[in-house]
Protein backbone atom coordinates (compact mmCIF):
# COMPACT_ATOMS: atom_id res chain seq x y z
CA UNK A 1 0.00 0.00 0.00
CA UNK A 2 2.91 2.20 1.11
CA UNK A 3 4.03 1.78 -2.51
CA UNK A 4 1.20 2.53 -4.20
CA UNK A 5 1.06 5.88 -2.44
CA UNK A 6 4.71 7.14 -3.55
CA UNK A 7 3.61 5.74 -6.96
CA UNK A 8 0.52 8.08 -6.93
CA UNK A 9 2.77 11.51 -5.04
CA UNK A 10 5.53 11.18 -8.11
CA UNK A 11 2.70 10.96 -10.83
CA UNK A 12 0.64 13.90 -8.84
CA UNK A 13 3.87 15.98 -9.03
CA UNK A 14 4.64 15.57 -12.60
CA UNK A 15 1.26 16.37 -13.74
CA UNK A 16 1.37 19.57 -11.69
CA UNK A 17 4.90 20.56 -13.37
CA UNK A 18 2.81 20.10 -16.56
CA UNK A 19 1.05 22.86 -15.55
CA UNK A 20 3.04 25.47 -14.32
CA UNK A 21 6.47 25.22 -16.36
CA UNK A 22 6.75 28.43 -17.95
CA UNK A 23 6.57 29.05 -21.46
CA UNK A 24 10.15 29.35 -23.53
CA UNK A 25 9.99 31.63 -26.39
CA UNK A 26 12.69 32.41 -28.90
CA UNK A 27 14.44 35.76 -28.60
CA UNK A 28 14.11 38.79 -30.87
CA UNK A 29 16.13 39.47 -33.24
CA UNK A 30 18.76 41.38 -32.09
CA UNK A 31 19.04 43.80 -35.20
CA UNK A 32 15.15 44.75 -34.01
CA UNK A 33 15.77 44.78 -30.38
CA UNK A 34 15.74 48.57 -29.82
CA UNK A 35 17.05 49.91 -26.79
CA UNK A 36 16.52 53.79 -27.33
CA UNK A 37 13.17 55.21 -25.24
CA UNK A 38 11.02 55.49 -28.70
CA UNK A 39 9.51 59.50 -28.23
CA UNK A 40 7.69 61.68 -30.65
CA UNK A 41 10.05 63.36 -32.33
CA UNK A 42 10.17 67.31 -31.75
CA UNK A 43 6.87 68.43 -33.11
CA UNK A 44 8.09 72.09 -32.25
CA UNK A 45 8.94 75.00 -34.75
CA UNK A 46 12.33 74.87 -36.35
CA UNK A 47 14.36 77.07 -38.74
CA UNK A 48 17.45 76.30 -40.37
CA UNK A 49 20.03 73.52 -39.76
CA UNK A 50 18.91 70.89 -37.17
CA UNK A 51 21.83 70.18 -34.42
CA UNK A 52 22.73 66.66 -33.46
CA UNK A 53 24.20 66.70 -29.96
CA UNK A 54 26.41 63.52 -30.95
CA UNK A 55 26.55 59.87 -32.50
CA UNK A 56 29.09 57.44 -32.24
CA UNK A 57 29.33 53.26 -32.15
CA UNK A 58 30.44 51.60 -28.62
CA UNK A 59 32.57 49.19 -29.34
CA UNK A 60 33.38 50.64 -32.95
CA UNK A 61 35.42 47.60 -33.65
CA UNK A 62 33.97 44.00 -33.71
CA UNK A 63 34.39 40.64 -34.91
CA UNK A 64 31.51 39.17 -37.19
CA UNK A 65 29.08 38.14 -35.29
CA UNK A 66 29.22 40.18 -32.33
CA UNK A 67 26.90 42.86 -31.25
CA UNK A 68 27.45 46.64 -31.34
CA UNK A 69 25.58 49.49 -29.38
CA UNK A 70 24.85 53.00 -31.42
CA UNK A 71 24.51 55.83 -29.37
CA UNK A 72 22.71 59.13 -30.54
CA UNK A 73 22.54 62.65 -28.37
CA UNK A 74 19.56 65.14 -28.40
CA UNK A 75 18.60 66.25 -31.49
CA UNK A 76 17.81 70.05 -32.04
CA UNK A 77 16.03 72.49 -34.47
CA UNK A 78 14.49 69.63 -35.96
CA UNK A 79 10.70 68.54 -36.49
CA UNK A 80 11.60 64.79 -37.71
CA UNK A 81 15.04 62.71 -36.47
CA UNK A 82 15.68 59.47 -38.09
CA UNK A 83 18.33 56.47 -38.32
CA UNK A 84 18.94 55.70 -41.76
CA UNK A 85 20.17 52.37 -42.08
CA UNK A 86 23.36 50.98 -44.28
CA UNK A 87 20.39 50.17 -46.97
CA UNK A 88 19.25 53.73 -47.18
CA UNK A 89 15.83 52.68 -44.99
CA UNK A 90 15.12 55.39 -42.54
CA UNK A 91 13.37 54.56 -39.38
CA UNK A 92 12.01 57.68 -37.03
CA UNK A 93 13.72 57.61 -33.34
CA UNK A 94 13.58 59.44 -30.45
CA UNK A 95 16.64 61.23 -29.01
CA UNK A 96 19.13 60.56 -27.34
CA UNK A 97 18.31 57.14 -27.81
CA UNK A 98 20.38 53.66 -28.82
CA UNK A 99 20.13 50.64 -30.56
CA UNK A 100 22.09 47.57 -30.66
CA UNK A 101 23.16 46.15 -34.10
CA UNK A 102 25.18 43.13 -35.05
CA UNK A 103 26.43 43.69 -38.96
CA UNK A 104 28.70 40.85 -40.64
CA UNK A 105 30.34 43.55 -42.86
CA UNK A 106 31.30 47.01 -42.14
CA UNK A 107 28.47 49.02 -41.98
CA UNK A 108 27.31 52.99 -41.46
CA UNK A 109 24.56 54.37 -40.08
CA UNK A 110 23.38 57.93 -39.98
CA UNK A 111 21.39 59.78 -37.04
CA UNK A 112 19.25 62.59 -39.61
CA UNK A 113 17.66 65.51 -38.26
CA UNK A 114 15.19 66.92 -40.24
CA UNK A 115 14.09 70.93 -40.52
CA UNK A 116 11.71 71.38 -43.45
CA UNK A 117 13.96 70.98 -46.47
CA UNK A 118 16.74 70.97 -43.96
CA UNK A 119 18.90 68.53 -43.22
CA UNK A 120 21.75 67.55 -40.63
CA UNK A 121 23.72 63.82 -40.62
CA UNK A 122 26.17 62.53 -38.28
CA UNK A 123 28.02 59.04 -39.92
CA UNK A 124 28.10 55.58 -37.16
CA UNK A 125 30.20 53.24 -38.79
CA UNK A 126 30.84 50.16 -37.42
CA UNK A 127 33.78 48.38 -38.47
CA UNK A 128 33.61 44.36 -38.65
CA UNK A 129 37.21 42.56 -38.61
CA UNK A 130 36.73 39.54 -40.68
CA UNK A 131 39.86 38.67 -40.79
CA UNK A 132 43.45 39.74 -38.35
CA UNK A 133 43.61 43.15 -39.89
CA UNK A 134 46.32 45.51 -39.09
CA UNK A 135 49.93 45.84 -37.76
CA UNK A 136 52.01 48.85 -36.82
CA UNK A 137 50.88 52.44 -37.40
CA UNK A 138 48.00 53.58 -39.77
CA UNK A 139 48.42 54.99 -42.94
CA UNK A 140 46.44 58.15 -43.79
CA UNK A 141 46.18 60.61 -46.85
CA UNK A 142 44.73 63.88 -46.10
CA UNK A 143 42.22 65.57 -44.35
CA UNK A 144 41.16 69.04 -45.86
CA UNK A 145 38.17 71.98 -45.28
CA UNK A 146 36.78 73.31 -48.22
CA UNK A 147 36.69 76.94 -47.55
CA UNK A 148 38.43 76.84 -44.40
CA UNK A 149 37.27 80.22 -43.15
CA UNK A 150 33.08 80.91 -43.37
CA UNK A 151 30.92 83.02 -41.81
CA UNK A 152 28.62 82.14 -39.12
CA UNK A 153 25.67 79.88 -40.79
CA UNK A 154 27.87 78.86 -43.93
CA UNK A 155 29.02 75.27 -44.52
CA UNK A 156 32.36 73.68 -45.01
CA UNK A 157 33.23 70.27 -46.77
CA UNK A 158 36.05 68.25 -44.51
CA UNK A 159 37.08 65.70 -47.03
CA UNK A 160 39.69 62.78 -45.87
CA UNK A 161 41.57 60.58 -48.34
CA UNK A 162 41.91 56.25 -47.77
CA UNK A 163 43.09 55.25 -44.27
CA UNK A 164 45.51 52.00 -44.82
CA UNK A 165 46.20 49.11 -42.31
CA UNK A 166 43.96 50.53 -39.77
CA UNK A 167 40.58 48.62 -37.81
CA UNK A 168 38.92 52.42 -36.93
CA UNK A 169 38.74 55.40 -38.28
CA UNK A 170 36.76 58.17 -36.35
CA UNK A 171 36.03 61.62 -36.65
CA UNK A 172 35.53 64.20 -34.01
CA UNK A 173 36.08 67.89 -32.81
CA UNK A 174 36.46 70.28 -29.71
CA UNK A 175 33.32 70.34 -29.27
CA UNK A 176 31.56 67.45 -30.08
CA UNK A 177 32.08 63.48 -29.60
CA UNK A 178 33.24 61.39 -32.13
CA UNK A 179 31.86 59.32 -34.70
CA UNK A 180 33.48 56.29 -36.80
CA UNK A 181 33.64 57.21 -40.84
CA UNK A 182 34.62 55.61 -44.19
CA UNK A 183 37.40 56.37 -45.70
CA UNK A 184 37.94 57.99 -47.65
CA UNK A 185 35.13 60.18 -47.46
CA UNK A 186 33.58 63.53 -46.71
CA UNK A 187 31.09 65.61 -44.41
CA UNK A 188 29.38 69.19 -44.57
CA UNK A 189 29.67 70.82 -41.01
CA UNK A 190 28.58 74.35 -40.15
CA UNK A 191 30.00 75.53 -36.95
CA UNK A 192 28.63 78.84 -35.06
CA UNK A 193 32.38 79.30 -33.90
CA UNK A 194 36.03 78.10 -35.14
CA UNK A 195 36.67 74.51 -34.83
CA UNK A 196 39.55 72.35 -34.67
CA UNK A 197 38.41 68.77 -36.35
CA UNK A 198 40.32 65.84 -35.69
CA UNK A 199 40.35 62.30 -37.80
CA UNK A 200 42.14 59.58 -35.80
CA UNK A 201 42.64 55.92 -36.96
CA UNK A 202 43.43 52.87 -35.13
CA UNK A 203 45.49 50.03 -35.38
CA UNK A 204 45.22 47.76 -32.71
CA UNK A 205 47.27 50.20 -29.98
CA UNK A 206 48.69 52.01 -32.75
CA UNK A 207 47.37 55.85 -33.75
CA UNK A 208 47.91 58.21 -36.15
CA UNK A 209 45.61 61.54 -36.00
CA UNK A 210 45.39 64.18 -38.50
CA UNK A 211 43.61 68.01 -37.85
CA UNK A 212 42.31 70.69 -39.86
CA UNK A 213 40.47 73.79 -38.46
CA UNK A 214 37.26 75.97 -39.71
CA UNK A 215 37.51 79.93 -39.11
CA UNK A 216 34.06 81.59 -38.17
CA UNK A 217 34.34 85.24 -39.22
CA UNK A 218 31.38 86.77 -37.37
CA UNK A 219 30.28 90.19 -39.01
CA UNK A 220 30.37 93.39 -36.44
CA UNK A 221 27.29 94.09 -34.81
CA UNK A 222 25.11 96.51 -36.34
CA UNK A 223 25.61 100.33 -35.21
CA UNK A 224 22.76 102.13 -34.10
CA UNK A 225 21.21 104.16 -36.35
CA UNK A 226 22.48 107.94 -37.11
CA UNK A 227 19.08 109.39 -36.25
CA UNK A 228 18.35 107.25 -32.86
CA UNK A 229 15.39 105.72 -31.67
CA UNK A 230 14.28 103.18 -34.82
CA UNK A 231 12.16 100.31 -35.41
CA UNK A 232 13.99 98.31 -38.02
CA UNK A 233 12.30 95.65 -39.24
CA UNK A 234 8.65 93.36 -38.30
CA UNK A 235 8.31 89.93 -38.91
CA UNK A 236 5.24 87.20 -37.65
CA UNK A 237 7.52 85.01 -35.70
CA UNK A 238 6.35 81.18 -36.81
CA UNK A 239 8.27 79.69 -34.42
CA UNK A 240 7.12 81.09 -31.58
CA UNK A 241 3.49 81.21 -32.66
CA UNK A 242 0.86 79.22 -31.31
CA UNK A 243 -2.51 77.92 -31.87
CA UNK A 244 -4.73 81.03 -31.18
CA UNK A 245 -2.08 83.62 -30.83
CA UNK A 246 0.30 85.94 -33.08
CA UNK A 247 3.81 86.44 -32.11
CA UNK A 248 5.82 89.27 -33.92
CA UNK A 249 9.21 90.16 -33.54
CA UNK A 250 9.94 93.48 -33.58
CA UNK A 251 13.80 95.01 -34.39
CA UNK A 252 14.45 98.35 -32.83
CA UNK A 253 17.31 100.72 -31.64
CA UNK A 254 16.27 102.51 -28.39
CA UNK A 255 18.19 105.47 -26.92
CA UNK A 256 16.62 105.56 -23.63
CA UNK A 257 14.89 108.76 -24.56
CA UNK A 258 11.85 108.96 -21.98
CA UNK A 259 12.11 106.20 -19.90
CA UNK A 260 10.82 103.66 -19.39
CA UNK A 261 9.68 103.03 -23.14
CA UNK A 262 7.61 99.88 -24.09
CA UNK A 263 6.60 98.85 -28.14
CA UNK A 264 3.24 97.93 -28.77
CA UNK A 265 1.44 96.04 -32.18
CA UNK A 266 -1.54 96.87 -33.61
CA UNK A 267 -3.07 94.44 -36.35
CA UNK A 268 -4.97 95.85 -39.08
CA UNK A 269 -6.96 94.35 -41.50
CA UNK A 270 -7.25 94.64 -45.26
CA UNK A 271 -9.43 98.15 -45.40
CA UNK A 272 -7.00 99.86 -42.69
CA UNK A 273 -9.58 99.21 -39.52
CA UNK A 274 -7.43 98.02 -36.41
CA UNK A 275 -8.40 94.34 -35.40
CA UNK A 276 -6.67 93.98 -32.37
CA UNK A 277 -3.36 95.49 -30.25
CA UNK A 278 -1.11 93.87 -27.93
CA UNK A 279 0.22 94.81 -24.51
CA UNK A 280 2.62 96.75 -23.91
CA UNK A 281 6.55 95.37 -23.92
CA UNK A 282 9.18 96.99 -22.31
CA UNK A 283 12.60 97.12 -24.33
CA UNK A 284 16.23 97.20 -23.25
CA UNK A 285 17.67 101.08 -24.24
CA UNK A 286 21.28 101.66 -26.13
CA UNK A 287 21.10 98.64 -28.17
CA UNK A 288 19.27 97.27 -31.04
CA UNK A 289 17.89 93.89 -30.00
CA UNK A 290 14.63 93.07 -30.58
CA UNK A 291 11.12 92.04 -28.83
CA UNK A 292 8.44 89.03 -29.35
CA UNK A 293 5.26 90.94 -29.28
CA UNK A 294 2.19 88.40 -28.17
CA UNK A 295 -1.40 89.44 -29.30
CA UNK A 296 -4.53 86.77 -28.25
CA UNK A 297 -6.63 85.68 -29.85
CA UNK A 298 -5.19 85.58 -33.43
CA UNK A 299 -6.97 88.82 -35.29
CA UNK A 300 -8.88 87.31 -38.22
CA UNK A 301 -8.85 88.81 -41.57
CA UNK A 302 -5.07 90.41 -40.76
CA UNK A 303 -3.45 91.65 -43.11
CA UNK A 304 -0.81 94.27 -41.31
CA UNK A 305 0.57 95.39 -37.82
CA UNK A 306 1.75 98.58 -36.99
CA UNK A 307 4.47 98.56 -34.29
CA UNK A 308 5.03 101.95 -32.06
CA UNK A 309 7.83 102.95 -29.54
CA UNK A 310 6.25 104.71 -26.52
CA UNK A 311 7.91 106.55 -23.51
CA UNK A 312 7.15 106.50 -20.38
CA UNK A 313 4.93 109.91 -20.74
CA UNK A 314 2.64 107.92 -23.45
CA UNK A 315 4.92 110.34 -26.20
CA UNK A 316 4.82 108.10 -29.68
CA UNK A 317 9.05 107.95 -30.44
CA UNK A 318 8.51 105.97 -33.74
CA UNK A 319 6.32 104.05 -35.41
CA UNK A 320 6.73 101.28 -38.51
CA UNK A 321 4.08 99.25 -40.57
CA UNK A 322 4.61 95.99 -42.36
CA UNK A 323 2.21 93.73 -43.93
CA UNK A 324 1.70 90.40 -42.89
CA UNK A 325 0.94 87.20 -44.80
Amino acid sequence: MRNVFILFSLAGLLLIGAFTLPAVHAAPDIETAALAVIAAPNTQGCSGTPTIQYAYANPPVINAGQVTTLYWGLVGNANAAYLQHPNGHREGIGTPGTRQVNPTQTSTWYVVGVCGNAEAQIPITVTVNNTPGCNGTPQMNGFTASPQTIRAGQTSTLSWGPVNNAQYVQLSSQNQGGSGVPAPGSINVTPNQTTTYYLTAWCQSNTAQLQVTVNVSNPPPTPPPASGNAITGIAKNGGLSNAGQLVVTVNYFWNGQDAPATIQVTAYNGAGQPIGQSNATRIDPNRSFHANVTMKPYPGGLASVTACMRGSSGTELVCQSAPMQ
